[in-house]
C-alpha cells in the first residue's frame, strides 16, 4: 500500500527543478502558485499515511487480514490471563467478571500489624456498608470454627496473614479470602443481597518428627533459633509444668530432644500436633524425661521413663509467659527503697496474661489487699496455700472450689507496683516457703500394669529414636515409631 501511494506522488507530480532561485513544478494542468501547489501535496500525502496506518495497526483488520500490512495477527489471549489492573508493584492480579462485561480485580496481600476485616476491606471497597457487612459474615464463621478466638470483625488479625479481594469492573464487592494458616482459610462470596460465608476444607496430615533445641538463654529463644515456632515452646512448658521452671532453672549448655507430631495441612507446614517423647538435660534440673502414653481411664497422659505420671499436686509456675524480676528473701524494695524480707517470687509478665491455680483447692480470699492490690488466696488439701498479688482482675470468687491450672485472675500492676507482675507466695501451714525451692509430691500414679509390656516397648523405640540425632539435626523416625 505505501508503494502503492508513492507511485501515485511521483505520476502527478512532475520533476522540480530550480531556477531563477526559485522553485516551480511543472504539472499536466494550468500552473498554480508553487507554495499552494507543494501544500495540497503535502496533505495528501499524510491523509493517505494516516488512513493506511489506520488500516495496518487496527486489531480488526490486523487480524483478518494479517498480509494486508505485511505483521503478523494479533494472537489470542485467554480470558484468565487478562490483566487490566495497574503496572508495577501494585499486587492485584486481574481476570474477565463471570458476566463478560469486564474485568475484575483480585488483590492479594498480606495482613499488616494492627489490621482488622473491618480496616482490611474498607481500603479496599468504596462502600463502608459493604465492608462491615463481609467482614461480620466472616468473622460469625471463624467465631464458629474457632470458638477458643473469640473472634470479632474487630479482631486485630496476626500479621503476614495471607488475604484477597476481589471486585467486579465497577468496583463492587464479589469475594474475599483470609488464611489465618494452611488449616483455617475462609470465604466470602456476594450472592444476591447478601453475604455467604464458609471454611474452606482442607486435609490435614501429620509427620512424626524429631529436633534437638541446643539451650542459649531463654527456652523461647531457643526453640525460634531452631527453626520451631512459639507453639512447642508453650506446648513444652506444659509436658514439664511439674518438674521444671524453666525461668530460673535453665540455663545456657542445657539440651532438649523432642519428638513431636508436625501438622500439614495440603502438604504445607501447619503448627503441631502432640509432643510424643521428650528428653531435657540440665545443669540445675539433671535429666527429664517425658513419655505420651494412655492412662487407666486411656487418656493421653505423660509419664517417666519408669512409668510413673509426671503430673504432681503443685504447678512449679503459676502463668506461662513470665521473666522473674525478684526472687525469694531479703531485698531492697523498689518503691520504699528498705531492705524487706520478699516472702515470694516476682514474674513479670503483660497485663492481663492468665494466672493459673497452681493446685486445686478452695478459695479464701478475693479482693484488696493493701500494698498487694487485687488479691487472691487459695487453701490447698495438702496444707499448702498459695498466694497471687497485684491482679489486673479477679476470675474467681471467695469460697469458690478451683481445679489445678484453672485461671483465677489476670496479671496486673494494682498496689504497690512498678509496672505489670504477678506476686507469687507458697505457705505450708502458717509458715512462708520459697516456691523455687519445694519439692513437691507426686501423685505416684503408674502405667496400668497390663500396659506395661506395651509402654516399655514405646520408651525403648522413642528413647532410641532421640538419643541418635545431633544437635541441630531433625529427622524423620522410622514408621514403626508412628504406631503409638
Amino acid at each position: 500500500m505505501f508503494s502503492l501511494m508513492l507511485r501515485f506522488l511521483v505520476r502527478y507530480g512532475e520533476a522540480v527543478v530550480r531556477r531563477n532561485n526559485h522553485y516551480i513544478v511543472r504539472t499536466r494542468g494550468p500552473r498554480v502558485g508553487v507554495t499552494f501547489r507543494m501544500a495540497m501535496l503535502a496533505a495528501v500525502a499524510l491523509g493517505l499515511v494516516g488512513l493506511g496506518a489506520y488500516f495496518c495497526f487496527s486489531s480488526t483488520f490486523a487480524t483478518r487480514f494479517p498480509l494486508a500490512c505485511n505483521i503478523p495477527a494479533f494472537p489470542t489471549i485467554a480470558e484468565d490471563a487478562v490483566s487490566c489492573g495497574p503496572p508495577g508493584d501494585v499486587p492485584a492480579v486481574v481476570k474477565e467478571d463471570a458476566e463478560g462485561t469486564g474485568c475484575s480485580q483480585e488483590i492479594t496481600d498480606l495482613t499488616g500489624q494492627g489490621d482488622t476485616l473491618v480496616s482490611l476491606l474498607t481500603i479496599h471497597l468504596s462502600d463502608p456498608a459493604t465492608a462491615k457487612q463481609v467482614a461480620e459474615s466472616l468473622s460469625s464463621v471463624i467465631r464458629a470454627e474457632v470458638e477458643q478466638l473469640r473472634f470479632s470483625e474487630h479482631t486485630i488479625l496476626q500479621p503476614s496473614r495471607r488475604y484477597s479481594v476481589t471486585l467486579d469492573a465497577r468496583g463492587k464487592f464479589l469475594k474475599a479470602t483470609l488464611e489465618l494458616d494452611p488449616a483455617r482459610v475462609f470465604h466470602a462470596v456476594q450472592e444476591g443481597d447478601g453475604i455467604r460465608s464458609w471454611k474452606e476444607r482442607v486435609v490435614l496430615d501429620y509427620k512424626v518428627e524429631t529436633v534437638t533445641i541446643p539451650v542459649r538463654g531463654t527456652l523461647s529463644q531457643s526453640v525460634l533459633d531452631a527453626g520451631e515456632g512459639m507453639e512447642l515452646v508453650a506446648k513444652l512448658i506444659s509436658v514439664f509444668q511439674w518438674d521444671i521452671d524453666f525461668q530460673s532453672e535453665s540455663v545456657s549448655g542445657d539440651t532438649c530432644k523432642v519428638l513431636f507430631e508436625r501438622r500439614y495441612a495440603d502438604d504445607r507446614p501447619s503448627g503441631y500436633g502432640r509432643i510424643l517423647c521428650a528428653i531435657y538435660n540440665g545443669r540445675r534440673t539433671g535429666r527429664k524425661v517425658a513419655v505420651l502414653f494412655k492412662d487407666k481411664e486411656s487418656k493421653d497422659t505423660y509419664f517417666d521413663e519408669n512409668g510413673v505420671q509426671l503430673r504432681k499436686n503443685i504447678l512449679r509456675t503459676p502463668l506461662r509467659v513470665m521473666r522473674k524480676t525478684s526472687g525469694y528473701g531479703m531485698r531492697i524494695h523498689p518503691i520504699d527503697g528498705r531492705r524487706h524480707m520478699h516472702k515470694g517470687v516476682d514474674y513479670a509478665a503483660p497485663t492481663g496474661t492468665p494466672v493459673w491455680a497452681v493446685a486445686s483447692g478452695v478459695v479464701t480470699f478475693a479482693g484488696w489487699k493493701k500494698g498487694y492490690g487485687k488479691f487472691v488466696s487459695i487453701k490447698h488439701g495438702n496444707g499448702y496455700e498459695s498466694r497471687y498479688g497485684h491482679l489486673h482482675s479477679f476470675r474467681v470468687r471467695q469460697g469458690q472450689r478451683v481445679k489445678q491450672r484453672q485461671c483465677i485472675g489476670l496479671v496486673g500492676r494494682t498496689g504497690y507496683a512498678t509496672g505489670p507482675h504477678l506476686h507469687f507466695e507458697l505457705l505450708t501451714g502458717t509458715r512462708h516457703v520459697n516456691p523455687l525451692s519445694v519439692r513437691y509430691v507426686k501423685n505416684f500414679e503408674t502405667v496400668p500394669s497390663d500396659l506395661k509390656p506395651r509402654f516399655e516397648t514405646v520408651v525403648q523405640e522413642r528413647l532410641l529414636s532421640l538419643e541418635s540425632i545431633v544437635i541441630g539435626r531433625r529427622d524423620t523416625p522410622s514408621p514403626s515409631s508412628r504406631l503409638y
